[in-house]
């Protein structure tokens, strides 16, 4: 089944400042979704969906940001502090030094996080979408947890 992120788009819509710069989206375009594909050809579906529907950037106010391509720890300058499997590539962090993203050597679509204090991968076992709610502190019927 194709993600759909008409749920996650409402609810931005009720719980963000629209006025607030730190809210601002990038949807991506057919090509720049066709080149990261290209790259990385094993990304989930869910994950490009995200990108052409909801787009790169924070949400609530920097609670977490979606960049608009993969990175790893090698091109933050972190590769001599930590030790990491080198198919792992980051989508976005939290703001406060953890990461997220995909191995993709288990291939399974499922988001890893990498927890800065430990230098350890955590392997969160669920499907983009579902995590991405997690991060936005929405429940799976689109209500708000407190």
């Amino acid at each position: 089944m194709m993600a759909n992120y008409t749920l996650e788009k409402e609810f931005l819509k009720k719980v963000e400042n629209n006025n607030d710069k730190q809210n601002e989206r990038e949807i991506l375009n057919k090509d720049q979704i066709k080149n990261l594909l290209l790259k990385y050809p094993k990304l989930p579906q869910d994950y490009l969906i995200y990108l052409q529907e909801i787009g790169s950037g924070s949400f609530r106010e920097c609670q977490f940001n979606i960049a608009s391509s993969l990175f790893d720890l090698e091109d933050l300058g972190l590769n001599n502090y930590y030790e990491l499997k080198s198919n792992v590539w980051f989508f976005g962090d939290n703001y406060s030094g953890d990461f997220s993203g995909f191995d993709f050597d288990k291939n399974d679509g499922n988001v890893v996080e990498f927890w800065h204090e430990s230098g350890e991968l955590y392997y969160t076992n669920k499907p983009f979408q579902a995590y991405i709610r997690e991060q936005m502190l929405m429940d799976e019927n689109g209500k708000e947890i407190l």
